[in-house]
């Protein structure tokens, strides 16, 4: 939120926060003891300056008839206090639906909640169904050679084509992390997300897919839960190949072009449930704390020498990249 401005008492910052809200600017006024005043603060950053026009035409005059909007702010605010309860109804409605989740005990209702507009999630099913499908054809991403020289097994041919990079190119192309990718084969920003490199990590990752991916998808839809798995991939992935591969790196945060696994897109997705509160305070979904721990918890100790061989440039990228859509994507319909 931004400040912008004080006003001398709480009758006249009621009155300017109600016509704020007639033209769909949120803002809150906190008295400020030090001054004997109140503050007017922004919730929206875009708002901010034209709050701050209306805010020098409103001290000019404030008895303006136009400020008279009591009434029409009333309406506005019992407006969204029902807006707000219809969602938890569908929330409480949703958190029931859901597949082993009856009653008060279920184990996704303290975990997440969320208004749906879906019953179906079919790309979440799809990224757990090809990335176990991918993920045992490569063998975890370490695919056995054939018996007969110069020929590739199903397992290397999977895994050579769904990595960033061919190993092969890369190794005759001066270790060039993108040397398959100027070829054309742009798929390569997106299928390191299916492979993964031991059962556990296929486990977890999409355990988390399908309790993220699965509520996001119904409330905001396949099409968008698809543009953000890939998006924060991708950002994650980017990350992970561009960071240096120094001696004098920390092992936890050198880059590779081989690294696999949705963790990127799994971080991406927590980000965006995340921080999505935090940009709208009436989104419908909240992570709890306990989770919130977790996947931080998880996200610091695979810095650490306690857990090796993790992609942590894939979980930083991919986080960064949730949080930000959360905040730049405000247009998304509720």
């Amino acid at each position: 939120m931004r400040r912008i401005g004080t006003l001398k008492n709480e009758t006249l910052a009621r009155r300017f926060s109600d016509y704020l809200l007639t033209l769909s600017i949120e803002s809150n006024i906190d008295s400020n003891e030090a001054d004997a005043a109140w503050d007017v603060w922004i919730r929206d950053e875009q708002h901010v300056d034209q709050a701050r026009d209306e805010f020098a035409a409103f001290q000019e005059s404030p008895d303006d008839s136009k400020y008279a909007v009591t009434n029409h702010a009333s309406q506005i605010r019992d407006k969204k206090i029902a807006e707000h309860q219809a969602r938890l109804k569908q929330q409480r409605e949703l958190v029931r639906s859901m597949p082993n989740n009856r009653g008060a005990g279920g184990g996704l209702s303290p975990m997440l909640g969320a208004a749906g507009r879906q019953q179906r999630i079919p790309i979440t099913i799809a990224l757990i169904l090809i990335s176990i499908l991918a993920s045992i054809t490569s063998h975890f991403a370490h695919p056995r050679s054939s018996r007969d020289p110069g020929k590739l097994t199903l397992e290397e041919r999977t895994y050579f084509g769904l990595s960033f990079v061919d190993r092969n190119e890369y190794l005759q192309n001066n270790q060039d992390a993108f040397a398959s990718i100027r070829k054309g084969e742009v798929w390569r920003f997106v299928t390191p997300m299916f492979m993964h490199g031991d059962p556990f990590h296929l486990a977890f990752n999409m355990m988390w897919v399908f309790f993220l991916g699965s509520v996001i998808e119904r409330l905001h839809g396949s099409m968008f839960l698809l543009m953000l798995v890939v998006g924060t991939h991708v950002a994650g992935m980017l990350l992970q190949v561009g960071l240096p591969t120094a001696d004098f790196i920390p092992e936890a945060l050198r880059g590779s072009p081989f690294a696999v696994g949705a963790s990127g897109a799994v971080y991406g997705l927590f980000g965006f449930l995340w921080a999505r509160p935090a940009a709208e305070p009436s989104y419908p979904i909240r992570l709890s704390s306990i989770n919130v721990i977790l996947m931080f918890g998880w996200l610091f100790a695979c810095m650490t020498p306690l857990i090796e061989g993790v992609a942590n440039g894939a979980h930083l990228g991919g986080l960064f990249a949730g949080v930000f859509i959360a905040f730049v994507w405000r247009s998304l319909p509720q």
